[in-house]
């Protein structure tokens, strides 16, 4: 479906007239009451408010120019003597005439004003544009990782497939304002006329909006880098778990989410695919971030030192014009004052400049993408390494079942009890001390009153109380 399809023709028409300030922010208070009322706004109320609107506009000398005709304001049933309240209802018609509201009559011959599907969407946008919010990287992460593993993953495994993938677009999409805005503020920081300007646009504006909002809160979170790796694991699992692949398949077509078997499966492996992207570039990400942020910082110290220095050189030579000028005595030095202020000879630039122009840097013409075929036996024969590959690395869950099959029915043991024979052993007594301080696993590692140091055979290590939990 095309865009003027579902939105009329001269829907954008009121933000590029000469009323547009006046039209944005009648926009914005429309959809702040649109947000305090459920069934739609009192067609009074919106009118009452636009008037406020209005009078405080042309207090502050922005005069709000009727473009309506001489018809559409005898068309005006509430047209009164007082001239705010027929511009008012002019600003309504106008709003009504290009699709921003609907106008309903209900009980009472009382009329409300309501917001069409696209109209409410877009008004949603303009808001967030205007707001300066905190971004809470971490809760991305962290959501994406409950979606994949709660409770929704087992009960509707596509649901929540699909909405963990519209979190980790979110998240994508938050990094990516924050790569443009970085870039939008050097350019407004190199445009900057004076060292105030400069200092006032990276505190007041970079430091406070960005800094402080979003890069400090990106760098300082480790909540991504902890849910990094689980998530990374439970996709993996994931696509290679044949059984749950197809419960998720089932499951998308049983809530009908996709016409067909084949859409399903096309469009859940790649909604894996992308969490499992997304997450594993986030380095490259975070270093581009960082990058700007170092252009950003080096563009502001390089104009303020230009302004600076530029500055110092202006006033010296205003300094020693103004003492010359102040000396003079005879009416003949007075008519040569132009030769005498005249200090700096400026050339215009011509042919004989030594400047050599820019070139334009050619197109890139990539080369071309050939796609080599993967047989099924390759495939199958990369997934069973990759399971084995699971199979053999040490998880929280092998060491529980290690140290309680040690444990028996007991409450408490030395972990001399653990103490290796093998490479493999020391491996699993490593993992212990790893994860028996968080009693996730079933037990807890106690420190004694002395800090005792074991060796047996070759090995060395703490002397530790398993306790179970």
């Amino acid at each position: 479906m095309k865009l003027f399809e579902v939105i009329p023709d001269r829907f954008f028409s009121i933000l590029a007239n000469q009323n547009r300030q006046l039209y944005a922010e009648a926009l914005l208070l429309l959809y702040d009451e649109y947000q305090r009322y459920k069934f739609g706004i009192r067609y009074d109320v919106i009118r009452d408010l636009f008037q406020e609107l209005i009078e405080t506009h042309e207090e502050l000398g922005m005069i709000y120019e009727e473009e309506a005709s001489q018809e559409s304001l005898m068309e005006d049933s509430e047209l009164d003597v007082d001239r705010y309240r027929s511009k008012a209802g002019i600003l309504l018609r106008r709003l009504r005439n290009q699709g921003w509201i609907d106008i309903e009559q209900r009980e009472n011959f009382l009329q409300y004003i309501v917001l069409p599907h696209y109209s409410s969407r877009i008004l949603a946008v303009l808001k967030d544009l205007c707001e300066v919010r905190t971004v809470e990287y971490q809760r991305f992460a962290f959501s994406t990782y409950q979606l994949l593993t709660g409770d929704e993953a087992k009960n509707r495994p596509c649901f929540a497939l699909l909405e963990a993938e519209k979190m980790n677009q979110q998240f994508l999409e938050e990094l990516r304002v924050l790569i443009n805005n970085m870039k939008h503020h050097m350019g407004q920081v190199i445009s900057k006329n004076t060292i105030q300007d400069v200092l006032s646009h990276h505190f007041d504006e970079y430091k406070a909006k960005i800094v402080d909002r979003s890069y400090h809160r990106l760098k300082t979170s480790d909540h991504v880098a902890r849910y990094r790796s689980r998530i990374q694991d439970r996709v993996q699992k994931w696509l290679l778990d044949k059984d749950l692949l197809e419960e998720t398949i089932m499951d998308g077509l049983r809530n009908e989410i996709f016409p067909s078997r084949e859409e399903a499966e096309k469009q859940i492996r790649k909604a894996l695919h992308g969490i499992e992207e997304v997450y594993r570039d986030l380095d490259e990400m975070f270093y581009q971030i960082d990058l700007r942020h170092n252009q950003y910082l080096r563009a502001s110290f390089d104009r303020a030192r230009y302004l600076s220095q530029h500055s110092y050189g202006i006033n010296q030579q205003l300094v020693q014009a103004l003492e010359c000028v102040s000396k003079i005595d005879d009416e003949k030095s007075i008519i040569s004052l132009s030769s005498v202020v005249r200090m700096i000879h400026i050339n215009q630039l011509n042919e004989q400049s030594l400047l050599t122009p820019r070139t334009k840097r050619p197109t890139h013409s990539p080369t071309e993408h050939v796609v080599i075929p993967i047989s099924e036996e390759l495939k199958q024969k990369l997934r069973q390494q990759n399971i084995l590959k699971m199979e053999k690395s040490i998880t929280r869950g092998k060491i529980r079942e290690h140290v309680l099959s040690k444990l028996g029915d007991r409450n408490e043991m030395g972990i001399v009890e653990l103490a290796p024979q093998t490479v493999e052993e020391f491996l699993y007594l490593a993992y212990t001390y790893l994860y028996g301080y968080d009693g996730l696993c079933g037990f807890r590692l106690v420190r004694g009153k002395e800090n005792q140091i074991l060796q047996i055979n070759h090995y060395q290590f703490h002397d530790r109380l398993i306790v179970r939990v």
